[in-house]
């Protein structure tokens, strides 16, 4: 996405979070020094090769998930699927024994889960904002390999595809290579957040005010997304999964 059409979005968003435009611009920065000795070129190719012309699953960390999960795994063929994680839904696929193809972080899930399903073969996508720089100092380093993400002005390390939380960007980014499907799974907006969002959380949870916003944000840049381009795609909270079959 170009930062013409991000930016008005991201303004928006800034408003309504009271975000600080100064320290996302700050931690890109900081990404991209740490990211000045990867050649992205190779990781960007495999993410095109990996999505472009397939069915794609999307998951969420929302509480669904695990439900639909174990649904997707009695009713479809897993390796004919392009699984994409949200972060913390790493953590539920590891507990479903499902593999995961990408995965869309700002690092504020279970860390060793990433680690692992890095190792197991997954492209990272780190992304950087103003609340995360601490980890992102400290983390990066650790993973290797990894793709860097922004949403303020691209850098050569650090690109643009849209979205603000992991769930919404990892469906940016999906949709940014022409798959044939998108699949959504454990995307769910309402008051309870998923036990696999926050490494601390043993249960679900109630959202406070602010993770409130961000869910509504994630609904309106999700569905937006979809009207504009016109993809397939399939809402497993409010669709038969069934229809999989």
């Amino acid at each position: 996405m170009e930062w013409v059409e991000w930016q008005p979005i991201y303004l928006d968003i800034v408003k309504r979070l009271e975000l600080d435009i100064n320290r996302d611009r700050e931690a890109t920065a900081l990404l991209t020094e740490i990211l000045k000795d990867t050649d992205p070129q190779f990781l960007l190719q495999q993410l095109r090769a990996s999505i472009e012309g397939r069915s794609v699953v999307i998951c969420g960390a929302g509480p669904s998930l695990g439900r639909q999960l174990q649904n997707l795994k009695t009713s479809t063929n897993l390796a004919s699927l392009v699984i994409v994680a949200a972060d913390g839904a790493v953590s539920a696929l590891l507990d479903h024994d499902i593999r995961c193809d990408v995965v869309a972080t700002d690092l504020d899930g279970d860390v060793e889960h990433l680690k692992e399903m890095k190792q197991r073969g997954a492209i990272l996508v780190v992304h950087a904002h103003g609340d995360n720089m601490d980890v992102v100092r400290f983390v990066v380093p650790e993973l290797g390999e990894v793709l860097g993400s922004t949403q303020v002005e691209p850098t050569d390390r650090t690109f643009l595809w849209g979205g603000f939380t992991d769930g919404d960007r990892a469906c940016h980014i999906v949709n940014e290579y022409n798959p044939e499907k998108i699949i959504l799974a454990g995307m769910d907006f309402g008051d309870l957040v998923g036990s696999w969002s926050k490494p601390d959380h043993d249960s679900h949870f109630t959202a406070d005010w602010r993770k409130r916003v961000k869910l509504e944000i994630a609904e309106e840049l999700i569905t937006g997304l979809l009207e504009r381009t016109g993809v397939d795609h399939i809402f497993l909270n409010s669709t038969d999964e069934a229809s999989l079959q």
